[in-house]
């Protein structure tokens, strides 16, 4: 069955993501490493890991989800922001390792001002001086699926193989946004479709790449290329699109995790919304 999670903060010290989850009765959690739109990186104290790691064993919460920064673009042809994104990630991953948190999911990056084919070779380059750095043992690096906006590269699965390529060795995987698969051109709340996009999965990585879900609807109509999240059900993906995933043989035993606005109740909200679309098998 569907682990059914969301996005939680980690601010003042990165050990409350265990009690901000049990609040909102998640499963699993994603939480970001430092402020997403901030550069400042602060090294956590022993204390404050001991502490995370000490709930980690506590908590029934699992899996662990990191979540890279906004600010970093692996394609940059700005060489100082490329590099600046490198190293973030590098410091971000080598606590991820530290702390054994078991996925990190990252925006391969944006080709502004330059070719697709740039910007995908400016990614590899990135991602080559990151495994020159940090050995990824305890952490997966997930790869997430992006809507197309502003150059955004990683919006069709083809496009996603090409980056990943020289990396599927690698302790990497996939996260699937829902919200930007639905803008970047995928039907997902059509039977047919929802099929086929599975298919083409099965046919670039093979279904086990995927290990995370990013459960999400869309405040803007399909094939927008705008990553505007809704709330479930609130938007143009509509149930259908999530009773499909979460009732997939293979989808439907992975971590889904919100990233809805967050407003009020609305996690409890959207986590029960969720579980309702389960089938109960006999």
């Amino acid at each position: 069955m569907a682990i059914i999670g969301t996005h939680v903060s980690s601010a003042k010290s990165i050990d409350l993501v265990f009690d901000r989850g049990k609040e909102e009765n998640a499963e699993t959690i994603q939480f970001f490493l430092r402020s997403p739109r901030a550069w400042a990186w602060k090294e956590k104290g022993e204390k404050e890991k001991k502490e995370f790691l000490r709930k980690k064993e506590e908590f029934n919460i699992f899996p662990l989800v990191a979540h890279g920064s906004y600010l970093f673009n692996l394609a940059s042809d700005n060489e100082e922001l490329r590099k600046k994104s490198v190293q973030g990630m590098i410091e971000e991953l080598s606590l991820c390792e530290e702390l054994g948190i078991h996925f990190y999911v990252f925006h391969p990056g944006k080709a502004k001002c330059q070719t697709e084919e740039q910007g995908i070779k400016n990614i590899q380059k990135s991602l080559d001086e990151i495994f020159e750095e940090v050995k990824l043992e305890n952490t997966t690096l997930l790869f997430e699926t992006l809507a197309g906006q502003k150059g955004e590269l990683g919006k069709t699965t083809q496009e996603l193989y090409e980056i990943m390529k020289p990396y599927l060795n690698e302790n990497v995987g996939i996260c699937l946004d829902t919200c930007h698969i639905y803008s970047a051109g995928y039907k997902i709340n059509e039977t047919e479709e929802f099929n086929n996009y599975k298919n083409e999965l099965e046919k670039y990585f093979g279904l086990d790449s995927v290990k995370v879900i990013h459960c999400n609807d869309s405040k803007t109509p399909f094939n927008s290329h705008k990553d505007r999240h809704e709330h479930i059900g609130e938007g143009s993906i509509g149930y259908k699109g999530f009773e499909l995933f979460l009732n997939d043989e293979y989808f439907g035993k992975l971590p889904f995790i919100l990233e809805t606005p967050k407003e009020g109740d609305w996690d409890r909200i959207n986590m029960e919304r969720l579980r309702n679309l389960i089938f109960v098998k006999n």
